[in-house]
């Protein structure tokens, strides 16, 4: 199955990324082929094939990475490669999307192996909202990245107008009046049982819905758990990647984690305190009741503390490294 395959692959590019990292940052040609071109096979681009993929796509007097053929003589869409770790700005991300504009792609990307963004390129808005996927492969779960992913799947680019995967969720059984076990259905739902479908009895089963709607993401920033409230599922930071958490001191790991490896955390003063005193993250973590390195730094998190606190210490770590809590969102 197309999902099957890639998991497997996002998987082997997750460890390249850890493994092999420092030397994939140090050339983009590497990155291309040791990143970048294995995922966009696995999504059906073949980039030896010339009908489904031109390399170094010329653009008046300069050149996109890849031009992806669709059903018709204009390419579905560009991307543009950067080497691993290479911080985009939106001068790149303009130059991107005015290459296609030029030839009448519809939609770009950019990417670095690791971080994925993919825009529409006609919309006329800022440049924010004209983008429709951002990720990173590092660390975002491979089911999660492969369901996202599905946007830059060949049928579904080449078709000019892509849709967005839907997210599987858990619907719940519900016990009607006459005793009988039935699952509720969607409203979009128009496909018969199959073996394994909610119609069976037995235990809530996956089924489809529409993507999870942003009522359920909850700004950082204003969200005030109370005592004995459960852990946020998921993080979600502003560059749209996202971290798995289910315990209290994996909020502020992901919190971290997420700083360390986007760059922002390394130039910023130590120690990091939470209001004047109580210490955040430091490279001593003597006086620390549960201290946590950071992988791949001398740095270590206070990671002791109950909702609240450790709450508010991902705010302020996060406010240090220049980051508004308001655009970071946790999935109570």
């Amino acid at each position: 199955m197309l999902l099957d395959e890639l998991v497997g692959v996002i998987e082997a590019l997750k460890q390249r990324i850890r493994t092999h990292g420092a030397t994939l940052r140090a050339n983009e040609i590497r990155t291309r082929v040791a990143l970048i071109d294995p995922l966009l096979v696995a999504l059906g681009w073949d980039v030896s094939d010339p009908a489904l993929v031109t390399p170094e796509y010329a653009v008046g007097e300069g050149r996109a990475d890849y031009a992806l053929h669709g059903s018709e003589s204009i390419p579905a869409a560009m991307v543009e490669a950067k080497r691993l770790g290479h911080a985009l700005n939106d001068d790149e991300r303009m130059q991107m999307l005015n290459y296609a504009n030029a030839r009448g792609v519809r939609y770009a990307a950019v990417t670095d192996g690791d971080v994925w963004e993919f825009y529409e390129v006609f919309k006329q808005a800022p440049l924010e909202d004209r983008r429709l996927l951002s990720l990173r492969v590092a660390n975002t779960p491979a089911h999660e990245l492969a369901l996202r992913l599905l946007l830059l799947w060949r049928p579904n680019l080449a078709s000019g107008q892509p849709m967005s995967a839907n997210e599987p969720v858990l619907v719940p059984f519900i016990e009607p009046d006459n005793g009988e076990d039935v699952a509720p259905v969607s409203s979009d739902a128009t496909k018969a049982p199959t073996e394994g479908s909610p119609t069976d009895r037995g235990p809530a089963r996956p089924t489809a819905s529409p993507a999870t709607s942003t009522s359920e993401w909850l700004p950082l920033a204003n969200w005030n758990p109370s005592s004995g409230t459960s852990a946020p599922q998921l993080i979600r930071f502003s560059d749209g990647s996202e971290k798995p958490v289910g315990r209290w001191t994996q909020l502020l790991m992901a919190a971290g984690e997420w700083l360390q490896s986007t760059g922002k955390l390394a130039p910023v003063p130590k120690p990091i305190l939470n209001g004047r005193t109580e210490k955040v993250l430091d490279v001593d973590p003597s006086g620390f009741r549960a201290p946590r390195r950071i992988l791949d730094t001398d740095f270590h998190l206070n990671a002791h503390g109950n909702a609240q606190n450790l709450r508010d210490k991902t705010r302020a770590l996060l406010r240090a490294c220049g980051e508004d809590p308001s655009n970071v969102r946790v999935r109570a």
